[in-house]
């Protein structure tokens, strides 16, 4: 009698492989040390609440990682070079050195989210929520924050270089050691900040609004007449005042 052969199944339901493979690993572990998912769909592992998960030296270059559920996730030294994170929840993670250069992090979840060391050059932020998202001696060359949404983003010695910041409000901020140098910041909100030891050189201030903003310690590369017109009703120092006094052809007497 011919053995009746089993059902089809045309999609495997169970997110797991064989034991010590890294999507089982991810599925069923949540302490993950130098595991290598390049070009790995995580979804399917990290689709549904879970414990935070620990990520030692674990890479994630072009992995998948759309809607994946990482919220207070620790990721220590890891690779996720133009990893997609579009739509995950990454509220209250932790990244502390490695890099996500290229990610993209659109429509993101990241309230909370502290980044501390982490190379971020050219990725990608727009829709992502960044309440309170705190970042700390990043390399952001090039990154696109424009169109995220909330309130309370911190930043501390970054490089936000030739970054694309259009319409970033950073209101009532105290800034410090923030390159800003070619970006283009282009109606963005600095009303009320205080910008010290940042450098504002060559960036594009189209339109961005400096009320009251104390920009004393701040290099704001060559004053013209035209670009002190941009720092309008901002507080100056007596040097700075000079140059603008120079570009003016007027000669200031101590």
């Amino acid at each position: 009698m011919t053995e009746a052969p089993p059902p089809f199944n045309d999609h495997n339901t169970d997110p797991a492989g064989p034991p010590g493979d890294p999507l089982t690993l991810l599925a069923t572990e949540t302490e993950l040390t130098g595991l290598d998912f390049t070009g790995l769909d995580l979804r399917p592992a990290l689709r549904r609440d879970s414990h935070p998960r620990t990520f030692t030296r674990c890479t994630f270059t072009e992995a998948n990682l759309r809607g994946a559920q990482l919220a207070e996730a620790v990721f220590t030294d890891c690779t996720a070079v133009t990893a997609d994170f579009t739509g995950a929840l990454l509220d209250q993670a932790h990244w502390k050195g490695g890099s996500a250069a290229g990610a993209n992090f659109t429509d993101a979840d990241c309230g909370d989210l502290t980044c501390d060391s982490v190379d971020l050059a050219n990725t990608k932020w727009g829709g992502a929520m960044l309440t309170d998202a705190t970042f700390t001696g990043c390399r952001m060359i090039g990154a696109r924050l424009t169109g995220h949404r909330g309130l309370g983003l911190n930043l501390t010695r970054c490089n936000l270089a030739v970054a694309n910041l259009n319409g970033l409000s950073l209101r009532g901020t105290h800034l410090v050691g923030i390159r800003f140098t070619e970006a283009d910041l282009g109606g963005a909100d600095f009303r009320d900040s205080t910008l010290e030891d940042c450098r504002l050189a060559d960036a594009n201030l189209r339109a961005a609004t400096f009320t009251d903003a104390d920009l004393r310690g701040a290099d704001l590369g060559e004053l013209t007449l035209a670009t002190a017109a941009q720092f309008r009703g901002a507080v100056i120092s007596p040097d700075q005042a000079a140059q603008i006094c120079a570009a003016l052809g007027l000669n200031v007497i101590g």
